[in-house]
């Protein structure tokens, strides 16, 4: 049996005995409450007179020393049970009912020995048991922050979805993301409570690292004390811990202490009136408490806001970095941009919708002509400017055009007689775009983290590259043509003056405009600056929607160089040998039948995690079928080349790789006759948009010109049907990498 249904189990066995915990949690029922607002946060006033023995504790040393300790074994009231929980400290614990109830359901869990609170060493343990509790909100009062027991060490536990800054830390309103590391993220929560930090992270470790980093922050107030002042919640859900950290300034208000009766009002906050629920034990007090005084309180005993600041600063100073990536977004004549939140040009602010052209080489804008524009956002986490008319899927069958939003800064210049939109985003927030771009969003979490990790590779892999050909003044060549043939690929060529392209041609990146999710966040903060490394170079980690049955190698696409970690095998597990598919005849036999491999699949649950919304419009991927008349064919490949060949009357396989691709085909015409390479090249060619891919087989028939196709893409690397047959089966995103790329290193 879980904790949390042992301890459920010991509730309602305490409650049937029918003693004081009976008597106080069914006083619960008729508590009386006040609705409130404060700073936009919704808050409970409860008046509850069983809960005076709080809310007035004397917590000095001398009243410590001399009372019975209610949380040791021998302070135990009659009929008070009492279960042990292991934590994997090594630490006992007692949980038991509390007496003097806050919630429906509310626990006290206390050492076994009597040892003081103290926080920084029994951290650990309270993230375990929010854990084991699942359905709880786990929470700790400092010695001089409302707990009534300050000398024994002890959390306490509550259901979850009571306390109003917790539904509104999952709503993710009046928080602000202040810092980003590898262990997580550190946000400052701006409603109600200040100096209130919220931390998040999948690992306990890396909970435990952000944890330290705020509690030396904290100041030790006196010579008595021993720990900040903090108040903690903590809980865990869909994978991930949350922790609330409130820095506190004063133990109680000055109002607790108020000689005058008619000032006095008697409430001394802890985690739970941190949180937006406020308990006084006093009819006087209850009456007294309006919404602006609660308010005022809370400020009162919080961190002062220029303290929160310093830290936030602070934090901020150490964060985790990313490097940024410069993303060409469209080209076009004239570009329509939205600035949602506030910009700067210079010492200028821009704000709203801004319109930009080419004229005369130039960009115009407001009038005047600029040799280029850059608009840098004032706070770049908070960041949006929109794009109209973007379009997607260039030359692509799924070609259409959408309004899309972007974080970060905005660059206009010229590029051959148009404009191109760049934008200036740092990598991880780009690939949280690209992860939610190239497929869907709520794919399996291995599955994501491997495309993020080779996603990353690929992008800094290019970014490398094109470092080291400026640094050499190489010019670029990705054309081989003369009058016998043309061969030509497509990779650094179209994009100097940026680092990578928004579309297909690089990687799909439509900033914040697909929806991202909070596994995709995760996946990105889980594998943060990790890429695959072959002999201490970044892989240039290509990745296509289906292989076909068998890997390309990078080659047969693109320049004529070895990457020994992409690998023509078959996309089997485990692999299985087949033929050569280069030669002719076993490359007709391979792409006209349909062979087992792990993209070929008609598993709807692996499509959806594989396609986004506009490609799964495509079904036939697999194997394909295009079927052209002489006449047809003969004008679409005049209009897509530039080149008359007269009529078509013949396509003849030239070369294969080793997925049967072609990345050499012969057209042979009444007018003229070539060599036509490599594999995008054959594609463009072929179809009005882009072929799913260049392995196929031609053949005449009934007259017609047929292609037998197999596999959408080039096919070299990971194909993102069988990585997500992996993930859908378990496996994990290093196994799935080492599958599609040979003797790498992930670091």
């Amino acid at each position: 049996m879980i904790l949390r249904e042992e301890i459920e189990c010991m509730f309602d066995r305490e409650l049937s005995a029918h003693g004081r915990a009976y008597t106080n949690y069914e006083a619960l029922k008729s508590v009386e409450k006040k609705y409130m607002e404060i700073d936009g946060l919704p808050v409970e006033l409860h008046f509850n007179p069983a809960r005076v023995a709080s809310v007035m504790a004397k917590v000095d040393e001398e009243t410590l020393r001399h009372r019975k300790c209610f949380l040791c074994p021998d302070g135990l009231e009659e009929m008070q049970l009492s279960f042990t929980w292991g934590a994997p400290s090594g630490i006992d614990y007692f949980i038991r009912v509390n007496p003097f109830p806050i919630f429906n359901r509310h626990f006290t869990v206390s050492t076994s020995f009597h040892e003081r609170q103290h926080i920084l060493e029994r951290y650990p343990d309270m993230l375990s048991l929010a854990r084991e509790l699942g359905e709880y909100v786990v929470f700790y009062n400092g010695p001089m922050c409302g707990a009534s027991a300050p000398d024994h060490h002890h959390f306490q536990a509550m259901p979850k979805g009571n306390l109003p800054i917790e539904r509104m830390v999952r709503a993710q309103s009046g928080v602000r993301l202040v810092a980003e590391f590898e262990e997580g993220s550190v946000s400052v929560i701006e409603k109600y409570a200040r100096g209130a930090f919220l931390i998040s992270s999948p690992s306990e470790d890396g909970m435990i690292s952000l944890f330290q980093k705020l509690y030396d922050m904290g100041v030790i107030r006196s010579a008595s004390e021993w720990e900040p002042r903090v108040n903690l919640l903590s809980w865990y859900e869909e994978g991930r811990y949350f922790t609330v950290i409130y820095f506190r300034a004063e133990s109680r208000p000055a109002c607790f202490e108020e000689e005058d009766l008619q000032k006095r009002i008697l409430i001394s906050p802890a985690s739970v009136e941190m949180s937006g629920i406020a308990i006084v034990s006093s009819r006087d007090s209850f009456d007294k408490l309006t919404d602006d005084r609660l308010g005022e309180i809370i400020r009162e005993v919080s961190l002062p806001i220029n303290q929160v600041e310093s830290m936030c600063n602070t934090l901020k100073s150490n964060e985790r970095k990313q490097p940024n990536v410069s993303v060409g977004i469209m080209f076009v004549p004239e570009i329509t941009a939205e600035f949602l939140t506030e910009y700067t040009l210079g010492e200028e602010k821009i704000s709203g919708v801004e319109s930009f052209k080419y004229v005369d080489g130039k960009v115009e804008w407001r009038g005047n002509l600029y040799e280029s524009l850059q608009f840098d956002p004032v706070n770049y986490t908070e960041s949006v400017f929109e794009l109209k008319d973007v379009t997607i899927g260039i030359n692509f069958h799924w070609e259409r055009k959408e309004n899309q939003r972007f974080q970060g800064g905005l660059r206009v210049i010229v590029e051959n007689g148009k404009l191109t939109a760049v934008n200036l985003v740092g990598v991880e927030d780009y690939l949280i775009s690209v992860i939610s771009s190239e497929m869907s969003a709520t794919a399996t979490k291995e599955f994501l983290k491997a495309h993020a990790v080779i996603s990353r590779s690929w992008l800094l892999a290019q970014m490398d590259k094109s470092e080291k050909l400026k640094a050499t003044d190489q010019e670029y060549s990705a054309c081989i043509e003369n009058d016998e043939m043309i061969i030509k690929w497509y990779d650094r060529e179209d994009h100097t003056n940026f680092d990578v392209c928004a579309d297909d041609h690089c990687q799909r990146y439509q900033g914040i405009t697909r929806a991202s999710t909070q596994k995709v966040r995760e996946v990105i903060d889980e594998t943060w600056g990790q890429v695959l490394m072959y002999n201490g170079a970044i892989c240039d980690a290509r990745f296509s929607k289906s292989c076909g049955g068998v890997f390309e190698e990078f080659w047969a696409c693109w320049e004529e160089a070895e990457h020994p970690y992409l690998q023509g095998v078959p996309d089997r597990k485990p692999f299985a040998p087949v033929p050569d598919l280069t030669v002719e005849e076993n490359a007709v036999e391979w792409i006209m039948n349909s062979p087992e491999a792990l993209c070929n699949t008609t598993d709807k649950e692996i499509l959806s995690q594989a396609l986004n919304n506009y490609d799964q419009e495509t079904t036939d991927f697999y194997r394909w079928k295009v079927v052209y008349t002489p006449e047809e064919l003969s004008a679409l490949v005049k209009e897509r080349s530039g080149i008359d060949f007269g009529d078509i009357v013949d396509l003849v396989p030239v070369k294969r790789g080793t997925s049967g691709r072609l990345y050499q085909l012969k057209i042979v015409g009444t007018k003229k006759t070539m060599i036509v390479g490599k594999e995008l090249e054959i594609r463009k060619y072929l179809s009005k948009s882009h072929l799913y891919s260049s392995a196929f087989v031609p053949r005449k028939e009934d007259g017609k010109f047929v292609l037998y196709g197999a596999g959408w893409g080039h096919g070299v690397g990971m194909s993102q049907y069988g990585a997500s047959y992996y993930g859908e089966n378990g496996y994990t995103f290093d196994q799935i990498l080492h599958h599609y790329y040979t003797g790498v290193v992930i670091k």
